[in-house]
């Protein structure tokens, strides 16, 4: 009996001894992904293009929320809590990120970066408006001395700036720059990789730029445009087109009948047979604005939210709108159905 013991033992002990032996060693942890947080889609982007591998990038407005009437959850306020910094437009279109780097505790240790402050800020245009009561020929530019009802515009609860400007390839290279700079004071050890990945999508943004520049030369002088909200102003300018009106006088809030009405009688105005829907506007506003001027309906993103249906990356989405935007702008105005075009 002792002896069958003694050799169960034995079994027993060289089990335990080829387990110990066999067994695959420990994988040490490689180094931490530096953690950053971004508010909008265009910044998540371009960090994600900055960092490469050494980054994990936490995108807060995505899905169907409106950057303008965000509302963190508790989720989005335990990712502030572990990055290393978090990165906002500022300009009046995320005030809620300022709220929530304070409301982390982290201090110092969390980095806030407004980045609208890098670059120089269009305001929104003085003499855009809609015109209420215009009489037919008078159009968009009717004068406000005419006494007809005026909805400036420009208000867009963003104090008279422009928050969009990423939508502008030239001030989107100035603050990827100046992200880079900033990734590179908070991990040094990768300073030289995040400005070399940097100069490579500041090149993809030149040549965006000159797309931008060569769909402006091909477009008719004087076009004007009207566009469901007023998000599009820097790419507008760069393509030399005017905001004739807007469907959604406050982002974020359902157009009313008289907002519908106002923009439908400015599209009718200049010839526009396009209506611009966006990934996260009334789908309602857009079919009757299009069931009435006998329309096609063409998605324009704004690439203020990480979803869209328009493209995955922010080059891909700038470039969607242009496109749009120049096949819009180039058969405005000529006779026929639109749904042939």
């Amino acid at each position: 009996m002792r002896s069958f013991v003694a050799v169960v033992l034995c079994l027993a002990v060289a089990a335990c001894a080829s387990f110990w032996l066999l067994r695959p060693a420990p994988v040490s942890p490689g180094p931490q992904k530096l953690q950053l947080v971004a508010t909008v889609f265009p910044l998540a982007d371009w960090l994600r293009e900055i960092g490469g591998p050494d980054v994990e990038v936490y995108c807060l407005v995505s899905g169907g929320y409106n950057p303008h009437h965000f509302e963190p959850t508790i989720r989005d306020a335990t990712r502030v809590t572990q990055a290393r910094a978090l990165f906002a437009v500022g300009l009046g279109l995320d005030e809620w990120a300022a709220r929530l780097a304070r409301n982390s505790g982290r201090g110092a240790a969390l980095a806030f970066f407004e980045t609208g402050t890098w670059i120089t800020p269009r305001p929104f245009a003085s003499t855009t408006a809609i015109p209420l009561a215009a009489p037919r020929g008078q159009g968009a530019g009717a004068s406000r001395d005419a006494g007809a009802d005026v909805e400036l515009v420009e208000e867009h609860h963003h104090g008279g700036l422009d928050p969009h400007y990423w939508l502008d390839p030239q001030r989107a290279a100035m603050v990827v720059a100046r992200m880079a700079e900033e990734l590179g004071k908070l991990d040094p050890p990768h300073r030289e990789a995040y400005q070399q990945r940097a100069a490579a999508y500041i090149q993809k943004l030149k040549e965006l730029d000159a797309g931008i520049e060569a769909g402006a030369r091909a477009l008719p002088p004087g076009a004007q445009v009207v566009t469901f909200h007023n998000a599009y102003g820097y790419l507008l300018d760069r393509l030399g087109v005017k905001l004739a009106a807007v469907v959604q006088a406050s982002p974020g809030v359902e157009p009313s009948t008289r907002d519908v009405s106002a923009a439908l009688r400015v599209m009718r105005e200049i010839g526009q047979r396009v209506v611009f829907q966006e990934p996260l506007t009334s789908e309602a506003a857009a079919k009757t604005l299009a069931r009435e001027l006998g329309a096609r309906v063409e998605l324009l993103d704004p690439l203020d939210s990480e979803y869209s249906s328009a493209a995955k990356t922010y080059l891909e989405r700038v470039r969607h709108d242009v496109d749009v935007l120049a096949k819009a702008l180039a058969n405005q105005g000529r006779k026929g159905d639109a749904s042939r075009e």
